[in-house]
């Protein structure tokens, strides 16, 4: 993107960006911290960016009902250092928080963190919308209380919509009580082991808040447990019984426990001109996985690393190499995982690679439904044209969709 040429705008209300949105024409790209702009299908230069950074307030916070309403370019980091004032949070952690992701973005990417396990993705924390419509009209979802049961369900459809809907200008959500206490059980196990441990944790009574493995040593299976200082304590020996031993399993807490999960999170973000790539499956489907991963990196001769998430069925893989062979790897790598049932969507990436390999892949069985919903919210296409790739093509600059 020339940025010297694309116009930014940033909206302190509500009125203020329906107004611009109503008062231009062109291609519109919204944008929080821009931690995820190459994320799923690339998308064409803007005539203008919408910047969400004054969008940034509390707009109620009720830690009573646990609720807060807050403005879309509200950093997460930002957001939680508030809550914790009252002994709350927002259930999330998304490694991109460092960075200064926004509630927004988060929406909008359906980026998450190990703990969905136990608290879910950011839309099932998510009780209320607005959205700025591309003709400046403004839709409100959801409401301001958890039981609120009336009108659509856009929270939902939002998640993971890359801006390709509307600009997501504020958000209601649902906290939770911070864990008086946390604990971190780590095991060096293989990544095949890893997933049969992951699913014998997610079948018993233990109820942990995260799970994840990371080439870290060989290989590091890490479990936390949070809740009452008695409670987490009471499972330890549970827990390690089901990991294979208490002579295997080292216990974490505190600053060495934090530094476990940093080291974890780092196998979910690329380092300078790599490849990122996000799989979905089964969580039975860990290993598979994995040794679909490696016959692909030794047949096109690139370096992979992988980070999964074992009881979700969530596998992030690293590709080093010369775009070609990086194209090549990715889409063998595709083809299996595709066969498993799941998918594969590529995150951040060098722009060469674009042109070796689709980032979205086979459009899911869904896609009539999502380009319907498009046409509906965005009749002129105008929303982050390119994002999603092939699952919703635009029009051409100043041609109208069929609203059939």
């Amino acid at each position: 993107m020339n940025s010297t040429s694309v116009a930014v705008e940033r909206p302190e209300s509500v009125t203020e960006a329906a107004d611009l949105l109503r008062g231009t024409d062109g291609p519109l790209l919204f944008r929080g911290a821009g931690t995820k702009q190459a994320w799923a299908g690339r998308p064409v230069e803007p005539a203008l960016v919408v910047e969400t950074g004054r969008l940034s307030s509390v707009l109620a916070y009720n830690p009573a009902d646990m609720t807060v309403a807050v403005g879309a370019g509200m950093p997460l980091r930002d957001l939680q250092d508030l809550l914790g004032e009252k002994g709350q949070w927002l259930a999330l952690d998304p490694s991109t928080e460092s960075a200064g992701a926004t509630v927004g973005g988060l929406l909008g990417t359906g980026d998450s963190g190990p703990r969905r396990l136990r608290y879910g993705a950011l839309r099932d924390l998510v009780i209320g919308v607005t959205l700025v419509l591309s003709d400046g009209t403004v839709a409100r979802g959801g409401g301001t209380v958890i039981k609120n049961v009336a009108g659509y369900d856009l929270p939902k459809l939002l998640y993971g919509s890359l801006g390709t809907l509307g600009l997501v200008a504020e958000v209601v959500l649902r906290l939770h009580p911070r864990p008086a206490a946390t604990a971190t059980a780590t095991v060096q196990v293989p990544v095949d082991e890893a997933g049969e441990l992951a699913l014998r944790l997610a079948a018993s009574p233990l109820e942990p808040a995260a799970v994840d493995w990371g080439d870290v040593d060989g290989g590091l299976l890490a479990v936390r447990f949070e809740g009452t200082p008695a409670g987490v304590e009471g499972r330890r020996s549970a827990a390690g019984e089901l990991l294979g031993g208490a002579a295997g399993v080292e216990w974490r807490t505190g600053a060495d426990e934090e530094t476990v999960w940093q080291r974890l999170a780092e196998g979910h973000r690329p380092e300078e001109e790599e490849t990122l790539a996000v799989a979905g499956t089964l969580p039975g489907r860990t290993a598979d996985v994995a040794w679909a991963l490696s016959e692909a990196a030794e047949a096109s001769g690139v370096r992979t690393a992988l980070a999964s998430r074992p009881a979700l069925g969530l596998h992030t893989a690293r590709f080093a190499g010369a775009p070609a062979a990086v194209g090549a790897a990715v889409t063998a790598w595709r083809e299996r995982v595709l066969a498993m049932g799941g998918s594969v969507l590529l995150r951040d990436r060098p722009a060469a690679v674009d042109a070796e390999v689709d980032a979205v892949g086979p459009p899911p069985s869904s896609v009539g439904l999502l380009r319907s919903l498009h046409r509906r919210l965005d009749p002129h296409g105008r929303c982050a044209p390119g994002r999603l790739g092939s699952w919703l093509p635009h029009p051409a600059p100043g041609e109208d969709r069929d609203r059939s």
